[in-house]
C-alpha cells in the first residue's frame, strides 16, 4: 500500500540519486577515501533535496496552493528554492575546493543553475503531489458511490412495502375504541414517525421545524410507553423554522437516553432534552439519569452519529459527552 501510494516519489528520488552517481566520474577521485567522501556528498545533496521536496509538499502546497493562494504559493516556493540554492551552491564550492581539490566554483557562477534545477524539481514534485491527491479523491468518490449503492441495495432488500404498513396502521386505528384516546394518539404518532423516516427524512437536509415535529412525536410516544416514575422534559426554541439541518441528527442521542435511563423506585429518573436555535447556531442538550450498575454504552448508534457529524459538519460542530453524578450528558452545538 505504501509503495503504491508513493511510487512516483520513489522513482523521482531514485532518478535523482542516479544522476548524482552518474556525475561521479567528472570529479578527480582516485582513492577509496575520495570515494567515501563523494558518497558523503551524495547523502548531503540528497538530504537537502529531500528536505526541499518535503517542505514544499508539507507546507507550501498544503497551506497555500490547496487554499488557492497562488501568489503566496509562488512567493513561498521562490523563498524555499532560494534557501536550497544558497546552501547547495556554497556546499558545492566547499566540496570542489576541499574534498576533490578541483578548481573552486564561485557561488555566483552556480547559483542560477542550482536555482533553476531546484525550481524545476519542486514544480515536478508539486505536479506529482497534485496528481496523487486528485487520484486519491477520485478513488474516495468511487468508494463513496459504491458504498451508497450497497446501502441502497440493502435498504431495498429489507424494506417492507410502506403502503402495507400504513394500511395496517389505519386498520388498527379504526379498530381501537373511540374512548381509548391514548391508544389512538399513539398510533397516529407512530404513523407520523414512520412517514418521516420513509419519505420526509430521506433527504440530505430538512427544515428544522419538521425535525422538531418528529422529535416531539418520538418523545411523546416514548413517554406513553415509559414508566410513570420517569420525568421527561423537552424544551424547544427556535427563531428560524426554515433553517436546514441533517435529518435525524439528534435522534441517536435521544434514543440512547430512553434506552439507558434509570428506572429505579428509590431515586430520580429523568430525561431532559433541550434544543435552541438562534442566528444559525443550534445548541442541543440531552441529559438522562442512569444506573451505575448498568453502565451506559454508546454502541453503533452513537458511533454512526459522530461519523455523520464529522462528514456533514466538519469543523462546524462541537460534541461533548460526559458522565457525572449519575447523569449522562450530551451537548452538541452546530454552526449552520
Amino acid at each position: 500500500m505504501f509503495f503504491k501510494k508513493y511510487t512516483n516519489y520513489i522513482l523521482f528520488f531514485l532518478a535523482y540519486i542516479g544522476a548524482l552517481v552518474i556525475e561521479k566520474p567528472t570529479y578527480s577521485v582516485d582513492s577509496v577515501q575520495a570515494c567515501f567522501s563523494y558518497l558523503f556528498t551524495v547523502i548531503v545533496h540528497f538530504s537537502v533535496f529531500a528536505f526541499l521536496i518535503w517542505a514544499n509538499n508539507a507546507f507550501i502546497i498544503s497551506y497555500l496552493l490547496e487554499k488557492k493562494l497562488f501568489s503566496w504559493y509562488v512567493a513561498g516556493l521562490i523563498v524555499l528554492v532560494s534557501l536550497y540554492t544558497f546552501f547547495t551552491s556554497n556546499y558545492n564550492q566547499f566540496i570542489h575546493g576541499v574534498l576533490f581539490h578541483d578548481k573552486p566554483i564561485e557561488t555566483s557562477s552556480g547559483f542560477w543553475d542550482n536555482f533553476v534545477y531546484g525550481l524545476c524539481c519542486s514544480v515536478i514534485a508539486s505536479m506529482l503531489y497534485v496528481t496523487q491527491k486528485w487520484s486519491e479523491r477520485e478513488e474516495q468518490v468511487k468508494n463513496i458511490q459504491i458504498n451508497q449503492l450497497q446501502t441502497e441495495l440493502k435498504y431495498l432488500r429489507s424494506q417492507i412495502n410502506p403502503h402495507f404498513l400504513f394500511n395496517g396502521l389505519n386498520t388498527i386505528y379504526g379498530s381501537i375504541d373511540m374512548s381509548n384516546r391514548q391508544a389512538r394518539d399513539m398510533v397516529v404518532q407512530f404513523s407520523d414517525l414512520l412517514r418521516y423516516n420513509l419519505y420526509e427524512g430521506d433527504v440530505e437536509m430538512i427544515e428544522l421545524e419538521k425535525e422538531v415535529k418528529y422529535l416531539k412525536n418520538y418523545v411523546a410516544l416514548q413517554k406513553a410507553r415509559s414508566n410513570d416514575n420517569i420525568q421527561v422534559t423537552l424544551k424547544v426554541n427556535y427563531q428560524n423554522s426554515g433553517v436546514k439541518i441533517a435529518p435525524l441528527i439528534f435522534m441517536a442521542f435521544v434514543e440512547n437516553a430512553f434506552k439507558y435511563v434509570s428506572r429505579g423506585d428509590n431515586g430520580i429518573n429523568s430525561i431532559t432534552i433541550g434544543l435552541n436555535e438562534e442566528a444559525g447556531q443550534i445548541d442541543f442538550t440531552c441529559d438522562n439519569s442512569y444506573d451505575e450498575a448498568e453502565p451506559v454504552s454508546g454502541g453503533i448508534g452513537l458511533n454512526n452519529a459522530e461519523r455523520r457529524l464529522e462528514l456533514l459538519y466538519k469543523d462546524h460542530y462541537r460534541l461533548d459527552i460526559k458522565k457525572e453524578q449519575n447523569i449522562y450528558h450530551v451537548h452538541l452545538t452546530l454552526s449552520l
